[in-house]
């Protein structure tokens, strides 16, 4: 027997053995919480201070901005920060903040626990979902889906953490389109819930889901059943933070316009050391420039704030078209091209140590494979299924080209971006060892 054969009916052992989907689960999700723990080991071993001394998080010291609010939850005064000394109530959407001080409360204060519940579910869901495939060979299409997803380094560490927001994001996404790929006869609903829960997890994804429910409202009309279910909850979503923000704030937060923190944001790409420190450098960098342009006598008022921080950007969009051109050629560079390390520090002595993110070359290689695809698909056939992932993938990047991306923000696209060729190579026929003859 050749090494081809000898391949072949490996595979199909291993499709056809006894309870195989069972044995699959147990086998990749064991594998999945030995990298869990192997993670959260080394996530603590870089920032000590995340935990005290039995593992327990500090909520206090957790970054990215979540910090100030989940220690005002546990203290009962809600989702509030306080920058420039002004209160703020409208920051950062609640998902991430609420999820976690849910998890800290009522299950356990223990990191290990937390990111082990908060990865295993999602894990749970994703496999449950490619189940539901219809497929020759399904065990074998469930392995190498969850292969493709989880393989790659950069990708697997980003959705496995908790203090950014891709590391529910990126499950959120993969969860989306699978639903969308499926047969399964309540996806719009599903889709609805999944729809409403990015929309509360990060307000950039606006663009996204709104582009999404459209789609589905107008491609689905009279033909779908529940088509209309992703507007509705999208538009109920925004009706139920910005009732929030006007309560808490006296102003009906809705659209590009979620929170009140994004335009500080936003101002550290329209600065003009932005284009010299990225992708290289933290955007946080330029924070101490960023907050000494705000003036002394403005009003102390979280939506002030947020306006002035909008008008400096647009201001220093008019008068440095160039600068901004050049920044958004960077971007293109960090999506398609950046093979280093991005977003960085500078070590106590100032200097940077630029090393190669080998995670980055399939990354990028498959992703423009994938787009390539998606492009030739539609101008050959004009099918919808083109149309939505080339609006999808659009709307998905056009916030981050407004304002900056990194690689982490790439990581679920690129995710979807090699599922996407694994299916369409199993769907033509191309991997025809997982076919039958």
């Amino acid at each position: 027997m050749n090494f081809p054969d000898k391949i072949k009916n490996l595979l199909l052992k291993i499709n056809n053995a006894p309870n195989n989907l069972i044995i699959l689960y147990l086998a990749f999700g064991f594998l999945f919480i030995l990298l869990n723990f192997y993670f959260t080991y080394s996530y603590i071993n870089k920032f000590p201070s995340i935990v005290d001394q039995e593992n327990r998080i500090i909520l206090k010291n957790l970054g990215f901005n979540f910090n100030q609010i989940l220690e005002n939850l546990q203290k009962g005064e809600g989702l509030k920060a306080n920058y420039f000394d002004t209160d703020y109530y409208v920051s950062r959407m609640p998902l991430i903040p609420l999820t976690l001080s849910f998890l800290y409360n009522n299950i356990s204060e223990n990191f290990y626990i937390i990111l082990f519940l908060k990865n295993i579910f999602f894990f749970t869901l994703i496999f449950i979902l490619l189940c539901n495939f219809k497929k020759d060979y399904k065990v074998l299409f469930v392995f190498f889906s969850l292969v493709v997803f989880f393989y790659n380094p950069h990708n697997l560490i980003t959705s496995l953490s908790f203090n950014f927001e891709e590391g529910i994001l990126n499950y959120l996404i993969i969860i989306f389109f699978l639903l969308y790929l499926s047969d399964i006869k309540i996806k719009y609903f599903l889709i609805s819930i999944v729809i409403s829960l990015i929309f509360f997890l990060k307000s950039s994804m606006v663009f996204f889901i709104t582009a999404v429910s459209l789609f589905f409202l107008i491609d689905g009309y009279r033909k779908y059943k529940f088509y209309y279910l992703p507007i509705l909850f999208l538009i109920i979503s925004n009706i139920v933070w910005g009732t929030y923000a006007y309560h808490k704030t006296g102003y009906f937060a809705a659209g590009i316009k979620l929170v009140s923190f994004n335009s500080y944001v936003l101002n550290h790409a329209y600065d003009e050391k932005f284009t010299s420190i990225y992708p290289r450098l933290s955007p946080d960098t330029l924070s101490p420039r960023i907050d000494s342009k705000l003036p002394d006598t403005i009003k102390r008022n979280e939506w002030v704030i947020n306006k002035f921080y909008f008008d400096e950007s647009i201001n220093y969009l008019r008068n440095n078209p160039k600068d901004v051109f050049l920044g958004i050629l960077k971007k293109f560079q960090v999506v398609f091209f950046y093979i280093y390390k991005d977003s960085q520090w500078l070590d106590k002595n100032g200097n940077l140590k630029q090393e190669i993110r080998f995670s980055n070359f399939p990354n990028k290689i498959f992703f423009m494979i994938y787009l390539i695809m998606i492009i030739g698909s539609f101008l050959k056939n004009r099918d919808k299924r083109s149309i939505f992932f080339i609006i999808s993938t659009i709307m998905y990047f056009f916030p981050y080209f407004v304002a900056f991306i990194y690689s982490r923000h790439c990581t679920s696209f690129y995710m979807i971006a090699t599922f996407y060729i694994l299916n369409e190579c199993y769907n033509k026929n191309i991997l025809s060892f997982l076919k039958k003859k």
